[in-house]
């Protein structure tokens, strides 16, 4: 015990002489989600979205947020033994999201230092929302009923099922947070 409190003092002497620590913003359940990581996503939404970049107090709590919801989805899909993509179609998914949104690779990467991003974290972030996608079609899809409509609109079946999927997906994560011990941690978000 004596030992592993020793250790333990001398890597946080180790890290803080290196300037490696990083500070806890959220936790959710046993797992730490780091401010590093919750200014990540406020990089990566703004670039996605194609928004300017703000790293104030309120996107940052809105990325933090969001954070929360995929580390609830990333505990029921090992939990329930759901996939990940293969790692060779992150590089496909990056390269089809490049051709949609920039003219060029030079441009491409001009933006992503805009936004102080680098292609490989562009990369796991669609990735992780591709995987993310195929957890919430198999787990409440099937839980969807097909509608039971007469009519010959199949857009408006399909919008109505992708709704109650939406909805089906917001009502797990509600119960999931009030069954989730979850702490914001004050200094994170000032």
């Amino acid at each position: 015990m004596k030992q592993a409190l020793v250790a333990i003092t001398f890597s946080l002497a180790a890290a803080a002489q290196t300037g490696v620590i990083d500070r806890v913003a959220v936790v959710v359940g046993n797992q730490v989600i780091t401010e590093s990581e919750v200014l990540l996503e406020v990089r990566l939404a703004a670039f996605l979205n194609g928004q300017p970049l703000d790293l104030s107090a309120a996107p940052r709590r809105a990325a933090a947020e969001r954070l929360v919801d995929q580390q609830l989805i990333r505990n029921e899909m090992q939990v329930g033994g759901y996939a990940m993509p293969a790692e060779s179609e992150g590089d496909a998914v990056l390269r089809s999201f490049r051709q949609a949104n920039h003219p060029n690779i030079p441009a491409f990467r001009a933006v992503l230092e805009k936004y102080g991003l680098t292609e490989d974290e562009v990369k796991r972030h669609l990735l992780w929302q591709a995987a993310a996608l195929r957890f919430t079609d198999q787990r409440f899809r099937a839980a969807v009923a097909p509608p039971a409509s007469q009519s010959a609109d199949r857009s408006t079946d399909a919008d109505s099922a992708k709704d109650t999927v939406e909805d089906e997906m917001d009502v797990w994560l509600k119960q999931a947070r009030t069954s989730t011990r979850i702490q914001f941690k004050k200094g994170a978000f000032q």
